[in-house]
């Protein structure tokens, strides 16, 4: 006979919270500008987790009727029904929509979602807030996978703390104090990393826990806490000496809870270093919230509402669902939806949590007649997923999911060259960029024009930043990163015709009138130059190399008037490229001519130092460069991107001190502030971008 569980009395407060959390989400990914943080609504399910399944474990151990496997029995058949669902629907999607190496990045997404595992295959992919991540019908998933390597962990650590008489609240708190920590210290030195990583999300869902262990084992102490009254019986001071007293007591650590929820709804952005710190205000809102109990005004009125309870009851299949939809979209349109479509498509996400919930989630969730095979049947259904979404990673669709043969017509599928959008062979051995960087070929044959908005935010931007330099006597300069078919042009396919208007120059005009900054383009020089210099970039990479970027080095020397590092060129060997990973090719022939080592006249001697307390980015660790040897006294801020990378170097050589800021696409909005409180000013602010960033 299976051991049944008991389940702690239902709250539908906790349903309302739960529709608070998904509702931020999914605004967030429809209409970022709405709630910019939305994302922080997964941080506030983490805590409810916690709470409810700590809750359940520690009912049952102290009744003795716990038992592991039907703890992972139930957890099956609350996530399990909706989860297929939803991963055989983005495989069908997909089939008809998606190219061959999409589909075979879904196949892994499907695997590693049916395993619980995607958070650990993103982490090794890119960041959350990555421009690539939008494109990834199944990114959302990796939530899951923290929360269910927590169900894993969690209960077997309680079960035999419990049977070897520890101390459970001593084994929790340390957990997440530890967990916490860790994520602290993480996001400093890789914010990817601490981003989807379960020892660095851990402490949120212990928050949970410990307030499960608090409701459970200290209810007098927590009852003073939520309303105002002693052990004696008394109202603290401040209350009336009435129930009313303890109502509001309660009432105002609800509001305060929902205060912190909203703040960090709208305050807390991806510009901010996330979780690190920040994330201790979300799951500090959620903890308070659910601490007030179901008796304060905010619970009882806003949360325990019916259209939020309905909204928390459908919050699982709605959060699987809104995600796909919203992706797939992107995908076909080849950028956002307009609003009309996103409002759509966020409705019917609605329509198909509800469904899932009706017809997919009760059937198997509810009843005990059959469970056994209910359970085998849904593990099987999971575990077959898994072995096609592998299948499908390892299977070349070239033929079949080509731009002619797709089902549904995409709007970037026209600037394909060749089977894909990620990158085209040139002729020869060169390797270029594809469409779905940037939308790169598009841009290069002026197929799209920026926006009057575009170009306006980017005016913007680079005015602001530029008179708070100019009150600073700080000078501006922006090198522009030609891509490489400006520089090589006569290496691309046939098929590809550049435009004679360069798509950045809308972008540049715009910023010719813009006081305190100086514009250079390397363009020009480099086209100059290549015929007498050799080859300026790799030809299986999207960079210049160390020559292509000492030329252009010297070309920005020019107009700040700085000195030149004395250095000579010769050549390295073979450089494999970021091209031929990205396209995954095998024996690719390499040449030696395209990889320059620089040869130092004088030897530099600087020191770099990491700033640890600043985000980690693509563009490498914030750092600040320390020249022993400078031939300038001049102090340099960089901002830049990859393009940044070869310029380094010299830099590093010329300057008397630089400060390598970040990545200009995680630091534009802030970069202004961060001059007016810094206590050093620069002389000189470079900001680094590559022309198809633009």
């Amino acid at each position: 006979m299976t051991t049944q569980l008991l389940h702690p009395k239902y709250r539908s407060d906790i349903d309302g919270l739960r529709a608070i959390a998904v509702l931020s989400v999914v605004v967030f990914h429809a209409f970022p500008k709405l709630m910019k943080g939305g994302f922080i609504g997964v941080d506030v399910f983490f805590v409810i987790s916690g709470f409810l399944i700590s809750t359940i474990i520690f009912e049952n151990l102290d009744k003795g009727t716990f038992s592991i496997v039907e703890f992972y029995n139930r957890r099956i058949r609350r996530i399990f029904p909706a989860l297929i669902f939803v991963l055989v629907s983005c495989l069908i999607i997909g089939w008809f929509v998606l190219l061959a190496e999409e589909l075979n990045q879904l196949g892994k997404h499907l695997a590693g979602g049916a395993g619980f595992i995607s958070n650990l295959l993103l982490w090794s992919e890119a960041g959350y807030f990555d421009s690539a991540s939008e494109t990834k019908p199944l990114l959302h998933l990796w939530s899951l996978g923290v929360e269910e390597q927590f169900y894993i962990v969690w209960p077997v650590i309680l079960w035999v703390s419990y049977k070897k008489k520890l101390n459970l609240a001593a084994i929790g708190i340390v957990i997440a104090l530890a967990s916490y920590f860790l994520n602290i210290y993480q996001v400093k030195s890789d914010v990817t990393a601490a981003f989807f990583s379960p020892q660095t999300r851990f402490w949120e869902l212990m928050f949970g826990g410990v307030l499960a262990w608090l409701t459970l084992y200290k209810k007098p102490m927590l009852s003073a806490i939520s309303t105002g009254v002693t052990s004696s019986g008394n109202i603290k001071a401040g209350d009336d000496s009435s129930v009313d007293g303890k109502s509001r007591w309660a009432s105002s650590i609800a509001c305060l809870g929902l205060l912190l929820l909203m703040y960090s709804f709208f305050k807390i952005d991806n510009a901010h270093v996330f979780p690190g710190k920040y994330a201790l205000i979300p799951v500090l809102g959620t903890f308070l919230v659910i601490l007030a109990g179901p008796g304060a005004w905010v619970n009882r009125t806003i949360l325990s509402n019916k259209v939020a309870v309905w909204f928390g009851l459908i919050s699982f299949p709605l959060y699987l669902w809104h995600w796909p939809l919203l992706t797939f979209a992107r995908i076909v349109e080849n950028g956002e939806p307009n609003k009309i479509a996103r409002i759509v498509l966020i409705s019917l996400s609605v329509l198909l949590a509800w469904l899932t919930v009706k017809i997919v989630e009760k059937p198997f969730r509810f009843g005990n007649q059959r469970t056994g095979f209910k359970i085998g049947i849904l593990v099987c259904l999971l575990f077959g997923i898994g072995i096609v979404g592998l299948i499908v990673n390892n299977t070349d669709f070239s033929q079949s999911h080509s731009r002619e043969n797709l089902v549904v017509k995409r709007k970037n599928t026209e600037h394909m060259i060749g089977n894909s959008l990620a990158w085209f062979r040139g002729s020869g051995d060169w390797l270029f960029l594809g469409n779905a960087h940037n939308n790169t070929v598009a841009k290069l044959k002026l197929a799209i024009v920026p926006t009057e908005k575009q170009l306006a935010d980017t005016k913007g931007l680079f005015t602001d930043l530029c008179s708070k330099s100019a009150q600073y006597k700080t000078r501006v300069v922006l090198i522009v990163g030609p891509d490489k078919p400006s520089i090589y042009p006569e290496y691309l396919s046939d098929e590809l015709v550049p435009s004679h208007k360069k798509y950045v120059s809308y972008f540049l005009d715009e910023l010719k009138n813009v006081h305190n900054l100086t514009v250079y383009n390397p363009t020009e020089d480099l086209l100059r130059l290549k015929h007498s210099e050799g080859l300026l970039y790799w030809m299986t990479d999207t960079h210049w190399n160390n020559k292509g970027a000492f030329l252009a080095y010297k070309g920005f020397s020019k107009i700040v008037g700085s000195p030149i590092p004395n250095v000579r060129f010769k050549h390295g060997s073979v450089y494999r490229g970021d091209l031929i990973e990205i396209a995954k090719l095998k024996g690719f022939p390499l040449h030696l001519e395209d990889n320059w080592d620089v040869v130092w006249k004088n030897m530099p001697d600087w020191t770099e130092k990491e700033i640890s307390h600043e985000q980690k980015t693509s563009f490498g660790s914030t750092t600040v460069v320390i020249n022993k040897k400078p031939l300038s006294d001049k102090t340099v801020w960089v901002i830049g991107d990859s393009f940044s990378l070869a310029l380094k170097q010299y830099f590093n050589a010329t300057f008397k001190e630089v400060y390598y800021v970040g990545h200009w696409d995680a630091k534009h909005n802030n970069i202004a502030q961060q001059l007016v409180v810094a206590e050093q000013k620069p002389d000189i602010i470079v900001v680094v971008k590559v022309e198809r960033s633009f």
